[in-house]
């Protein structure tokens, strides 16, 4: 199951219940979860197809490595190129 479908099924659970307590303890435990597992000095910038979260730091050695890549390795991509692969989306 995706990270995705599994969001999907939470909120659908989450939909049903009418235990006020209840949703304040899942609130609380969610709360504190995001706090320990998202500081504030890397946020979630994004996610990928599959839902999963795309934290800034890790994005950014993506991008310096892929730059990096392109300017010393000569390996990028040409617009040409990428509207030959897009048509074939």
């Amino acid at each position: 199951m995706s990270a995705a479908q599994i969001r999907a099924e939470i909120d659908s659970y989450l939909d049903q219940v009418k235990d006020e307590n209840f949703l304040k303890v899942v609130h609380l435990m969610l709360n504190s979860y995001v706090k320990v597992q998202q500081p504030e000095n890397d946020p979630i910038i994004g996610y990928d197809i599959e839902g999963n979260p795309k934290r800034a730091s890790v994005m950014k050695e993506l991008y310096d490595k892929q730059v990096k890549d392109a300017k010393e390795n000569g390996v990028y991509h040409t617009i040409e190129e990428v509207e030959k692969e897009m048509e074939t989306w």
